[in-house]
Parts: structure tokens; C-alpha cells; sequence
């Protein structure tokens, strides 16, 4: 199913109109924001689009993009750890500024100067909003060294035991 490359640029008036879905892939090393959060560029971006006007007649793109896998810094211990992305779709294509305002606000807004939608800035986007803010490692385990050689923290002396000897006093 994800197995076919998609275009860079898509005519979002005419895949609306025709109510295409499209599904395929694009590689990660295609997404320059994207891959500047990542330690590597392996992977694909697995894609299914539906293009499809609603009761407005606005041009929308729904559907969703996940990539599995991709290497990011654990800031935790700072080694790579590898973390599925996914992101669910709903935009609005629109021409301008004034057109995005007017949206309602389950849709986000996508702006096409000549109706051709460059579907890698779109994906790159979506995906970044959808790293996690500090990424680690669901098990990670940091190594610290706190009291002495040994690992074994040093009994100190209790400040407020002389208070407590005080009370027993009574």
C-alpha cells in the first residue's frame, strides 16, 4: 500500500474536486526540518490523503502521515533512541491570509499561492509539531555518582536530632 513514491507538488483544486485518496511514501532524507531534530535520515513517511471539498466548498486534506523509527537524542542519557512519529490531518487549502481567518477552528490552514500544494513542506511541518518536546527512552535508566566510591550515599548527621532528643526528654 506504501510502496509508491508520491509527488512533491500536487494540484489541490483538481484532487478535491475529483475526491482522490492517495497513499504512498516519501523518504525521510526529503524533509530538511524534519531531519535537522534527527540523528539519521532512514526511514519513510507512510502518507494516506483524502482530497475532498466540504459542505463549503473549501478545498480539504485529511488523513494522516507516520514514519517509524526515527532516531532522535534520548535527553535522558544522550544516546539515540528510536521513536514512531504520527500525525493526523485535517487542512484547509486556502490562497491567502484573509481566507485562513475565516476558517473554523477544527481545520488548520494551508496557504497555496498558485493552487499547487508542495505536499513535502506540508508533511515536514505536520511532523515536526509531532516530536515529542523531550524525547528519551521509555526505559532509560541514568547512570549518576552520588556519595562515595562505591555508590553507597554517606549517612550525614541529622540537623534537628538535637530536637528530637529534647522532646524525648519530656
Amino acid at each position: 500500500m506504501f510502496d509508491t513514491p508520491i509527488a512533491p507538488r500536487l494540484d489541490s483544486r483538481k484532487l478535491c474536486d475529483a475526491e482522490q485518496l492517495i497513499s504512498g511514501f516519501i523518504e525521510v532524507a526529503e524533509l530538511p526540518g524534519l531531519r535537522s531534530y534527527l540523528q539519521s535520515e532512514k526511514g519513510k513517511v507512510e502518507i494516506t490523503l483524502q482530497f475532498q471539498r466540504d459542505d463549503h466548498r473549501r478545498p480539504i486534506v485529511t488523513g494522516s502521515v507516520a514514519v517509524k523509527g526515527v532516531e532522535i537524542i534520548c535527553q535522558r542519557c544522550l544516546q539515540v533512541a528510536e521513536q514512531d512519529v504520527s500525525s493526523d490531518l485535517n487542512v484547509a487549502v486556502v490562497l491567502d491570509e484573509s481566507q485562513a481567518e475565516k476558517l473554523p477552528a477544527e481545520l488548520d490552514a494551508w496557504i497555496v499561492e498558485d493552487g499547487q500544494l508542495n505536499l513535502r513542506e506540508l508533511l515536514d511541518q505536520e511532523l515536526i509539531l509531532s516530536l515529542p518536546i523531550v524525547p528519551y527512552h521509555a526505559d532509560c535508566e541514568v547512570e549518576t555518582q552520588y556519595g562515595d566510591a562505591d555508590g553507597e550515599q554517606q549517612e550525614k548527621e541529622n540537623p534537628f536530632g538535637v530536637l528530637a532528643q529534647l522532646l524525648q526528654k519530656d
